[in-house]
Protein backbone atom coordinates (compact mmCIF):
# COMPACT_ATOMS: atom_id res chain seq x y z
CA UNK A 1 0.00 0.00 0.00
CA UNK A 2 1.23 3.30 -0.97
CA UNK A 3 2.16 5.72 1.96
CA UNK A 4 0.22 8.96 -0.04
CA UNK A 5 -2.74 6.35 0.24
CA UNK A 6 -2.05 5.49 3.54
CA UNK A 7 -1.67 9.50 4.15
CA UNK A 8 -5.65 10.40 2.34
CA UNK A 9 -7.36 7.28 4.75
CA UNK A 10 -6.03 8.66 7.40
CA UNK A 11 -7.26 12.23 6.78
CA UNK A 12 -10.43 11.09 5.67
CA UNK A 13 -10.72 8.98 9.27
CA UNK A 14 -9.94 12.01 11.27
CA UNK A 15 -12.41 14.07 9.33
CA UNK A 16 -15.03 11.41 10.22
CA UNK A 17 -14.52 11.46 13.59
CA UNK A 18 -13.97 14.98 14.22
CA UNK A 19 -17.39 14.90 12.33
CA UNK A 20 -19.28 12.72 14.73
CA UNK A 21 -18.01 14.34 17.78
CA UNK A 22 -19.39 17.68 16.32
CA UNK A 23 -22.90 16.03 15.49
CA UNK A 24 -23.03 14.59 19.49
CA UNK A 25 -22.03 17.95 20.33
CA UNK A 26 -24.96 19.64 18.77
CA UNK A 27 -27.32 17.38 19.70
CA UNK A 28 -26.75 17.45 23.21
CA UNK A 29 -26.95 21.13 22.56
CA UNK A 30 -30.33 21.07 21.13
CA UNK A 31 -31.75 18.66 23.95
CA UNK A 32 -30.38 20.76 26.91
CA UNK A 33 -32.77 22.91 29.19
CA UNK A 34 -31.54 25.31 31.38
CA UNK A 35 -32.54 25.42 34.46
CA UNK A 36 -34.64 28.93 35.87
CA UNK A 37 -32.60 30.71 38.50
CA UNK A 38 -33.62 33.37 40.63
CA UNK A 39 -31.98 35.99 43.13
CA UNK A 40 -32.43 37.87 46.73
CA UNK A 41 -31.73 41.02 47.10
CA UNK A 42 -32.47 44.18 49.06
CA UNK A 43 -31.14 47.45 51.38
CA UNK A 44 -29.54 48.42 54.53
CA UNK A 45 -30.24 51.14 55.93
CA UNK A 46 -28.99 53.73 58.96
CA UNK A 47 -31.36 56.04 60.14
CA UNK A 48 -33.11 55.93 57.12
CA UNK A 49 -29.96 56.10 55.03
CA UNK A 50 -27.86 53.70 52.82
CA UNK A 51 -25.19 51.73 54.94
CA UNK A 52 -22.76 50.06 52.80
CA UNK A 53 -19.74 47.75 53.57
CA UNK A 54 -22.44 45.78 55.79
CA UNK A 55 -21.39 42.18 55.42
CA UNK A 56 -25.09 39.85 54.21
CA UNK A 57 -24.29 35.80 54.70
CA UNK A 58 -26.57 33.72 52.87
CA UNK A 59 -27.11 29.94 53.94
CA UNK A 60 -29.67 27.17 53.36
CA UNK A 61 -29.86 25.73 49.98
CA UNK A 62 -26.97 27.50 48.95
CA UNK A 63 -24.19 29.97 50.99
CA UNK A 64 -22.65 32.86 50.19
CA UNK A 65 -21.39 35.86 51.54
CA UNK A 66 -21.21 39.65 50.03
CA UNK A 67 -21.47 43.25 51.13
CA UNK A 68 -23.83 45.99 50.30
CA UNK A 69 -22.78 48.53 47.90
CA UNK A 70 -23.03 52.92 48.24
CA UNK A 71 -26.09 52.72 48.34
CA UNK A 72 -26.89 49.84 50.81
CA UNK A 73 -27.97 47.36 48.23
CA UNK A 74 -27.11 43.45 48.39
CA UNK A 75 -28.16 40.61 45.83
CA UNK A 76 -27.57 37.06 45.75
CA UNK A 77 -27.96 35.96 41.96
CA UNK A 78 -28.43 32.48 40.19
CA UNK A 79 -30.17 30.89 42.82
CA UNK A 80 -32.43 27.84 42.55
CA UNK A 81 -35.41 27.21 44.73
CA UNK A 82 -35.23 26.51 48.09
CA UNK A 83 -35.08 28.21 51.61
CA UNK A 84 -32.76 30.31 52.40
CA UNK A 85 -31.47 32.75 55.59
CA UNK A 86 -30.55 35.94 55.21
CA UNK A 87 -28.12 37.01 57.99
CA UNK A 88 -26.32 40.99 58.16
CA UNK A 89 -23.24 41.91 60.29
CA UNK A 90 -21.40 44.72 60.72
CA UNK A 91 -18.58 45.49 63.60
CA UNK A 92 -20.50 48.37 66.17
CA UNK A 93 -24.28 48.03 64.66
CA UNK A 94 -27.36 45.61 65.54
CA UNK A 95 -29.77 44.54 63.01
CA UNK A 96 -33.42 44.54 62.80
CA UNK A 97 -34.36 42.22 61.98
CA UNK A 98 -31.37 40.05 62.89
CA UNK A 99 -32.03 37.59 59.95
CA UNK A 100 -34.58 36.52 57.52
CA UNK A 101 -35.82 33.16 56.36
CA UNK A 102 -36.85 33.82 52.21
CA UNK A 103 -38.08 30.88 50.44
CA UNK A 104 -37.48 31.18 46.79
CA UNK A 105 -39.85 29.02 44.64
CA UNK A 106 -40.43 30.21 41.11
CA UNK A 107 -39.58 33.87 41.21
CA UNK A 108 -37.23 35.94 42.94
CA UNK A 109 -37.74 38.27 46.08
CA UNK A 110 -36.18 41.36 46.18
CA UNK A 111 -37.66 43.05 49.16
CA UNK A 112 -35.34 41.68 51.96
CA UNK A 113 -34.87 44.53 54.26
CA UNK A 114 -32.61 45.65 57.07
CA UNK A 115 -32.41 48.87 59.55
CA UNK A 116 -29.42 48.97 61.53
CA UNK A 117 -28.40 50.55 64.83
CA UNK A 118 -24.96 52.22 65.75
CA UNK A 119 -24.20 50.86 69.42
CA UNK A 120 -20.82 49.70 71.23
CA UNK A 121 -23.14 47.10 73.58
CA UNK A 122 -21.58 43.85 73.25
CA UNK A 123 -23.99 41.37 71.80
CA UNK A 124 -24.48 37.65 72.01
CA UNK A 125 -26.86 35.27 70.80
CA UNK A 126 -29.79 32.68 71.17
CA UNK A 127 -29.39 28.84 70.60
CA UNK A 128 -31.35 26.22 70.58
CA UNK A 129 -32.59 22.91 68.78
CA UNK A 130 -35.53 20.93 67.86
CA UNK A 131 -36.23 17.24 68.21
CA UNK A 132 -38.84 15.00 66.46
CA UNK A 133 -39.61 13.70 63.12
CA UNK A 134 -38.41 16.34 61.15
CA UNK A 135 -34.92 18.31 62.05
CA UNK A 136 -34.12 20.55 59.17
CA UNK A 137 -36.17 23.16 57.74
CA UNK A 138 -38.44 24.50 61.19
CA UNK A 139 -38.90 27.99 61.20
CA UNK A 140 -37.82 29.98 64.60
CA UNK A 141 -39.04 33.27 65.18
CA UNK A 142 -37.75 36.03 67.65
CA UNK A 143 -39.39 38.44 68.95
CA UNK A 144 -39.15 41.00 71.67
CA UNK A 145 -36.17 43.89 72.04
CA UNK A 146 -35.41 42.64 68.35
CA UNK A 147 -37.05 40.36 65.74
CA UNK A 148 -35.70 37.84 63.15
CA UNK A 149 -36.67 34.33 61.59
CA UNK A 150 -34.44 30.99 61.55
CA UNK A 151 -33.95 27.33 60.23
CA UNK A 152 -32.95 24.75 61.90
CA UNK A 153 -30.20 22.86 60.12
CA UNK A 154 -30.14 18.76 59.68
CA UNK A 155 -29.06 18.06 63.02
CA UNK A 156 -32.00 20.34 64.49
CA UNK A 157 -29.77 23.44 65.66
CA UNK A 158 -30.96 27.06 65.39
CA UNK A 159 -29.01 30.62 65.97
CA UNK A 160 -29.65 34.55 66.37
CA UNK A 161 -26.36 35.97 66.22
CA UNK A 162 -25.57 40.19 67.23
CA UNK A 163 -27.98 39.89 69.65
CA UNK A 164 -28.20 42.59 72.83
CA UNK A 165 -29.34 42.68 76.23
CA UNK A 166 -33.36 42.31 76.54
CA UNK A 167 -35.97 40.23 77.00
CA UNK A 168 -37.46 37.70 73.98
CA UNK A 169 -39.48 35.26 72.64
CA UNK A 170 -38.51 31.89 70.62
CA UNK A 171 -41.08 30.33 68.96
CA UNK A 172 -40.85 27.12 66.61
CA UNK A 173 -43.14 26.41 63.47
CA UNK A 174 -43.27 24.23 60.68
CA UNK A 175 -46.34 23.22 57.89
CA UNK A 176 -49.08 21.59 59.22
CA UNK A 177 -49.14 17.99 61.25
CA UNK A 178 -46.78 19.38 64.52
CA UNK A 179 -46.90 20.43 67.46
CA UNK A 180 -44.32 21.52 69.89
CA UNK A 181 -43.86 21.60 73.49
CA UNK A 182 -43.20 24.00 75.00
CA UNK A 183 -44.84 26.10 72.08
CA UNK A 184 -42.42 28.60 72.50
CA UNK A 185 -39.89 29.89 75.44
CA UNK A 186 -38.92 33.17 76.75
CA UNK A 187 -35.57 34.24 77.31
CA UNK A 188 -33.73 37.15 79.06
CA UNK A 189 -30.27 37.81 77.23
CA UNK A 190 -27.89 39.70 80.32
CA UNK A 191 -24.75 39.66 79.60
CA UNK A 192 -24.03 36.11 78.09
CA UNK A 193 -25.02 33.82 74.84
CA UNK A 194 -28.09 31.84 76.30
CA UNK A 195 -28.88 28.55 75.45
CA UNK A 196 -32.72 27.67 74.97
CA UNK A 197 -34.76 25.05 76.40
CA UNK A 198 -34.98 22.16 73.37
CA UNK A 199 -38.58 22.26 71.63
CA UNK A 200 -40.14 18.96 71.34
CA UNK A 201 -41.96 18.10 67.90
CA UNK A 202 -45.15 15.54 67.50
CA UNK A 203 -46.91 14.65 64.95
CA UNK A 204 -50.77 15.50 65.28
CA UNK A 205 -52.16 14.67 61.97
CA UNK A 206 -51.79 12.83 58.90
CA UNK A 207 -54.36 13.93 56.65
CA UNK A 208 -53.21 16.27 53.40
CA UNK A 209 -55.59 18.50 51.30
CA UNK A 210 -55.38 19.96 47.81
CA UNK A 211 -55.39 23.71 46.35
CA UNK A 212 -56.34 23.53 43.26
CA UNK A 213 -57.01 26.17 40.31
CA UNK A 214 -57.15 27.26 36.39
CA UNK A 215 -55.56 30.29 34.34
CA UNK A 216 -57.46 31.77 31.73
CA UNK A 217 -56.54 34.05 28.49
CA UNK A 218 -59.51 35.88 26.74
CA UNK A 219 -61.69 32.71 28.56
CA UNK A 220 -59.77 30.30 27.16
CA UNK A 221 -57.40 27.79 29.09
CA UNK A 222 -53.33 29.06 29.22
CA UNK A 223 -51.20 26.23 29.71
CA UNK A 224 -47.54 26.42 30.75
CA UNK A 225 -48.30 29.02 33.05
CA UNK A 226 -45.38 29.04 36.64
CA UNK A 227 -47.94 28.66 39.70
CA UNK A 228 -45.72 29.26 42.51
CA UNK A 229 -47.05 28.32 46.30
CA UNK A 230 -45.78 30.15 48.89
CA UNK A 231 -46.58 30.22 53.24
CA UNK A 232 -47.08 26.92 55.20
CA UNK A 233 -45.13 25.15 52.50
CA UNK A 234 -43.36 25.64 49.34
CA UNK A 235 -43.96 24.53 45.95
CA UNK A 236 -44.61 25.20 42.42
CA UNK A 237 -45.85 23.66 39.09
CA UNK A 238 -47.25 24.46 35.47
CA UNK A 239 -50.29 24.68 34.42
CA UNK A 240 -51.90 22.00 31.95
CA UNK A 241 -53.45 21.90 28.96
CA UNK A 242 -56.64 22.68 30.37
CA UNK A 243 -55.46 25.69 32.19
CA UNK A 244 -55.30 23.81 35.38
CA UNK A 245 -53.10 23.64 38.18
CA UNK A 246 -52.79 21.86 41.71
CA UNK A 247 -50.73 21.53 44.94
CA UNK A 248 -51.43 17.99 46.75
CA UNK A 249 -50.01 16.77 49.89
CA UNK A 250 -50.88 19.94 52.65
CA UNK A 251 -51.44 20.25 55.74
CA UNK A 252 -54.22 23.21 57.51
CA UNK A 253 -52.26 26.45 57.20
CA UNK A 254 -52.13 30.01 55.30
CA UNK A 255 -50.98 29.90 51.59
CA UNK A 256 -50.15 32.31 48.72
CA UNK A 257 -50.68 31.06 45.47
CA UNK A 258 -48.88 33.08 42.71
CA UNK A 259 -49.26 33.30 39.00
CA UNK A 260 -45.35 33.90 37.59
CA UNK A 261 -45.79 36.87 35.18
CA UNK A 262 -43.76 36.31 31.50
CA UNK A 263 -42.05 39.34 29.30
CA UNK A 264 -46.29 38.82 27.49
CA UNK A 265 -48.63 38.48 30.31
CA UNK A 266 -49.67 39.66 33.85
CA UNK A 267 -52.37 37.91 36.02
CA UNK A 268 -55.58 39.17 37.44
CA UNK A 269 -55.62 39.14 40.69
CA UNK A 270 -51.30 38.78 41.18
CA UNK A 271 -51.65 36.61 43.59
CA UNK A 272 -54.56 34.89 46.10
CA UNK A 273 -54.22 34.40 49.74
CA UNK A 274 -55.62 30.91 50.30
CA UNK A 275 -56.46 29.26 54.08
CA UNK A 276 -56.13 25.37 54.38
CA UNK A 277 -58.95 24.35 57.60
CA UNK A 278 -59.78 20.27 57.25
CA UNK A 279 -60.82 20.95 53.63
CA UNK A 280 -59.12 21.38 49.56
CA UNK A 281 -59.44 24.63 48.56
CA UNK A 282 -60.27 24.54 44.46
CA UNK A 283 -61.54 27.31 41.83
CA UNK A 284 -58.57 29.56 42.05
CA UNK A 285 -58.80 31.29 39.43
CA UNK A 286 -56.31 33.91 37.39
CA UNK A 287 -57.08 35.90 34.15
CA UNK A 288 -54.01 36.22 31.80
CA UNK A 289 -53.55 39.82 29.84
CA UNK A 290 -51.47 40.45 27.13
CA UNK A 291 -48.88 43.36 28.25
CA UNK A 292 -45.31 44.82 27.78
CA UNK A 293 -45.42 46.82 30.65
CA UNK A 294 -42.70 46.49 33.29
CA UNK A 295 -43.93 45.33 36.73
CA UNK A 296 -42.93 46.67 40.10
CA UNK A 297 -43.02 45.55 44.16
CA UNK A 298 -45.30 46.75 46.88
CA UNK A 299 -44.12 45.19 50.03
CA UNK A 300 -44.31 46.15 54.37
CA UNK A 301 -44.58 45.15 56.92
CA UNK A 302 -46.91 44.47 60.30
CA UNK A 303 -45.43 44.95 63.64
CA UNK A 304 -47.23 43.76 67.19
CA UNK A 305 -47.74 40.79 69.18
CA UNK A 306 -48.87 38.84 66.07
CA UNK A 307 -46.74 39.04 63.15
CA UNK A 308 -47.09 35.85 60.90
CA UNK A 309 -50.26 35.36 59.18
CA UNK A 310 -51.75 38.58 59.14
CA UNK A 311 -54.09 38.82 55.93
CA UNK A 312 -52.68 41.92 53.12
CA UNK A 313 -55.05 43.11 50.64
CA UNK A 314 -54.00 45.06 47.54
CA UNK A 315 -56.98 46.96 45.60
CA UNK A 316 -57.19 49.52 42.77
CA UNK A 317 -55.43 49.27 39.81
CA UNK A 318 -55.06 45.58 40.41
CA UNK A 319 -56.28 42.97 42.99
CA UNK A 320 -54.37 40.89 45.10
CA UNK A 321 -53.92 39.01 48.86
CA UNK A 322 -51.46 37.69 50.42
CA UNK A 323 -50.11 37.05 54.28
CA UNK A 324 -47.37 38.41 56.12
CA UNK A 325 -44.30 35.92 57.16
CA UNK A 326 -42.94 35.08 60.57
CA UNK A 327 -41.12 38.27 60.15
CA UNK A 328 -44.30 40.35 59.68
CA UNK A 329 -42.83 40.66 55.98
CA UNK A 330 -45.16 41.15 53.11
CA UNK A 331 -44.80 41.68 49.47
CA UNK A 332 -46.63 42.03 46.08
CA UNK A 333 -44.66 41.33 43.25
CA UNK A 334 -45.29 42.14 39.68
CA UNK A 335 -47.28 45.45 39.94
CA UNK A 336 -47.69 47.53 36.95
CA UNK A 337 -48.17 51.22 37.27
CA UNK A 338 -50.97 52.48 38.49
CA UNK A 339 -52.60 53.53 42.31
CA UNK A 340 -53.14 51.01 44.85
CA UNK A 341 -54.59 50.29 48.39
CA UNK A 342 -53.27 48.06 51.12
CA UNK A 343 -55.02 47.14 53.89
CA UNK A 344 -53.95 44.51 56.74
CA UNK A 345 -56.61 42.51 58.58
CA UNK A 346 -56.45 39.78 61.76
CA UNK A 347 -59.26 38.96 63.53
CA UNK A 348 -59.18 40.66 67.03
CA UNK A 349 -56.83 43.17 66.12
CA UNK A 350 -56.92 46.92 64.66
CA UNK A 351 -53.92 47.99 63.05
CA UNK A 352 -52.41 51.86 62.54
CA UNK A 353 -52.89 53.46 59.80
CA UNK A 354 -56.02 51.39 58.94
CA UNK A 355 -54.76 50.92 55.45
CA UNK A 356 -52.33 53.23 52.50
CA UNK A 357 -52.93 54.70 49.48
CA UNK A 358 -49.75 54.03 47.32
CA UNK A 359 -48.58 54.96 43.31
CA UNK A 360 -46.52 52.82 41.57
CA UNK A 361 -44.62 54.98 38.99
CA UNK A 362 -41.55 53.31 37.74
CA UNK A 363 -40.18 51.91 40.61
CA UNK A 364 -40.82 49.72 43.77
CA UNK A 365 -42.76 50.99 46.73
CA UNK A 366 -42.41 50.51 50.20
CA UNK A 367 -45.35 50.95 52.61
CA UNK A 368 -44.91 52.39 56.17
CA UNK A 369 -45.04 49.85 59.17
CA UNK A 370 -48.55 48.52 60.33
CA UNK A 371 -48.78 48.83 64.58
CA UNK A 372 -51.08 46.71 65.08
CA UNK A 373 -53.47 47.03 68.57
Amino acid sequence: MSRKFCLKNKVFSFGVIAFMILFIIACAGKNSTSTPTYSISGTVTLSGAALSGVTINLTGTATASTTTDISGNFSFTGLSNGTYTITPSLTDHTFKPVSTVVVVSGASDNNINFAATATTASTYSISGTVSGAVLSGVTITLSGDTTGTATTDASGKYSFPGIVDGSYTVTPSIMGGYTFSPTNATVSVNGADVTVTNFAETAVSTTTYKISGTVTASGSAFSGVIISLTGAATASTTTDTSGNFSFTGLYNGDYTVTPVPTNSYIFTPSSTAVTISSDSVASISFAATSSTASTYNISGTVSGAVLSGVTITLSGAGSATTTTNASGNYSFPYIVDGSYTVTPSLTGYTFSPTNAAVSIDGADITITNFAED
